[in-house]
């Protein structure tokens, strides 16, 4: 008797559960994306949910975030010497860390193991950052693992074969060089490196790892390289982001279950990697926020802009 009786508030209290998520109220953010799966997401259903996204979303502040003030973790970074694709020399704390927000990855023109896989989602979110944040507020930096092949010649012909020159349009990616020890310091205080001595002496099972710095609010983070490009452009939002609701507005669209451009049209939101990706296209609608809307009651055109603004 007594089991049957445990049974039932258990089964009373998982309907309840189910009932209360169906209407759109809040729940936890791990449960979210869950129960939404397991929902029919009929047109009532999702319209209530998604009112309720927005109002989540409209709760976070737009005020700007103060810059960090004391020891930052770049203190002890060291100041090495760095050579990009174009024989640019580049400090490595002074030029691509102090005061700046950088994505970091490792890797080495020779690799045909999860390199090419890390530099594709680097290219790709240096278009959606960029439409973010401009192309003056966020850089990308490539650093080879094997300084005696890759050259700044070497390694300028890979930047080619890849596409990822000759976008002036878009933030500053450099693929860099140096010496094999100053390198080594850099990939040890960027923390790419594992803990394994042996796996770690081992270059062809390096981290595949995209790492962002922003050394002005003194946050950074790491992503595998593997994550969907909308998880890392999120992770990326988290730490380069300079209020609330940019930092969190994406990761709260993504955990109800919407598309990553369900909040475009309020305002100061964080763009969604699509969004983002297509604003960062020439001639798109979404990068004239004045013709934007006009341009979406244009039913030729089609795109991340004008896609389920709104959940009917």
């Amino acid at each position: 008797m007594k089991l049957r009786l445990e049974l039932c508030v258990i089964s009373s209290i998982l309907l309840t559960g189910l009932i209360v998520a169906s209407l759109g109220t809040s729940t936890p953010k791990a449960s979210a994306a869950r129960l939404t799966s397991l929902l029919d997401r009929s047109p009532a259903t999702a319209k209530l949910q998604y009112q309720h996204l927005r109002e989540r979303a409209t709760e976070l502040g737009t005020e700007a975030i103060p810059e960090f003030k004391g020891v930052k973790a770049s203190d002890r970074f060291p100041e090495v010497l760095l050579v990009n694709q174009d024989g640019q020399s580049l400090n490595f704390k002074t030029d691509l860390v102090s005061n700046r927000t950088t994505c970091f990855a490792m890797f080495y023109t020779r690799c045909t193991g999860s390199c090419p896989g890390t530099i594709s989602k680097m290219l790709k979110i240096r278009e959606s950052l960029t439409s973010q944040f401009g192309r003056d507020n966020i850089q990308f930096v490539c650093i080879t693992l094997d300084p005696e092949h890759d050259s700044p010649e070497t390694l300028r012909q890979y930047a080619e074969s890849v596409d990822a020159l000759g976008q002036p349009e878009l933030a500053d990616i450099h693929f860099c060089t140096g010496a094999p020890e100053d390198l080594e310091l850099v990939r040890r205080a960027l923390g790419m490196y594992d803990l394994d001595p042996e796996v770690d002496a081992d270059r062809s099972q390096h981290a595949a790892m995209i790492v962002i710095g922003n050394d002005r609010y003194n946050r950074w983070a790491s992503a595998p390289s593997g994550l969907p490009v909308e998880e890392i452009h999120e992770t990326c939002l988290r730490i380069a982001g300079t209020t609330e609701r940019q930092r969190f507005g994406l990761r709260l669209a993504l955990d109800s279950g919407f598309k990553d451009d369900a909040l475009a049209d309020i305002e100061d939101a964080p763009m969604g990697f699509s969004t983002a990706a297509a604003a960062a296209s020439e001639g798109s609608c979404c990068s004239k926020k004045d013709s934007a809307d006009a341009c979406c009651k244009d039913k030729a055109v089609e795109g991340a802009c004008c896609s389920e603004k709104m959940v009917p």
